[in-house]
């Protein structure tokens, strides 16, 4: 698979639409909700998100569930703690009333996910050895060298995917006009909140090894550490949110 966040990338250009039949929130959580199973269950081989049973199951569920945790929690603390130039051009969306939205278009949302989801398909069918893609075109089954070193063609794609599609939301994520008067957290505060969030992070996932070990191969356990890092940040968020200016709007 192309690194979960890269998989946005695809939905981007929609995503800046104002298209009422369409929902950003959506699209892009939909676009990594499959993967997203993977750092829920701390397990880089639950791949029930990947199965179009899947679909209504586990990824429009867990889906709208991320969208609440993103825009009462996540999106505060960001637009907060991240480095300026990249928090400020998040505080325009504090005053977003997500549950409002939610009431009212529901099915926008729903629909916009299950699209998402589509496009995480789509570019998994050419980066997975079993890929429809792979077994349909034979120039992704090959081998190339890389410094002397082979590998399969399916698997490069997915390191050319990843980076290709950080750029992209890079490019887009800076088009974002910023506020300049945004509230931001000192650098003290700033070092002392993303210490914590990595220090309980480290806890899980030494309490995870111990209680829940799961054998990984290669870079499978990167699922597991971002697992442990997104409950580690949503932990430190709980705890911070008495103590900084972050707002449920």
């Amino acid at each position: 698979m192309p690194f979960t966040i890269s998989h946005a990338a695809i939905v981007s250009p929609f995503s800046t639409t104002t298209n009422k039949y369409l929902s950003a929130t959506g699209l892009i959580i939909g676009s990594m909700v499959p993967d997203f199973l993977y750092f829920i269950f701390l397990n880089p081989y639950f791949s029930a998100g990947h199965t179009w049973w899947g679909i209504f199951v586990y990824d429009v569920p867990v889906g709208i569930l991320l969208a609440y945790i993103y825009h009462y929690g996540f999106k505060q603390a960001l637009s907060y703690y991240l480095p300026f130039i990249w928090g400020k051009r998040l505080y325009q969306y504090n005053s977003f009333k997500w549950h409002q939205y939610f009431k009212s278009n529901y099915l926008v949302v729903i629909s916009s996910i299950i699209l998402g989801v589509f496009t995480h398909f789509f570019l998994d069918a050419f980066t997975h050895e079993k890929g429809f893609f792979v077994q349909l075109l034979p120039i992704l089954e090959r081998t190339s060298y890389i410094q002397g070193h082979p590998i399969q063609n399916w698997y490069l794609m997915q390191y050319l995917t990843s980076i290709i599609g950080l750029l992209v939301l890079y490019w887009y994520y800076m088009k974002i006009p910023g506020t300049q008067d945004a509230a931001t957290a000192s650098i003290s505060g700033k070092i002392i909140f993303w210490g914590s969030a990595t220090l309980i992070s480290g806890i899980i996932l030494l309490l995870n090894e111990y209680f829940h070990p799961i054998p990984c191969k290669g870079m499978d356990y990167l699922a597991t550490i971002l697992g442990g890092f997104f409950y580690g940040l949503l932990i430190n968020i709980l705890i911070f949110r008495k103590k900084t200016a972050i707002k449920i709007s």
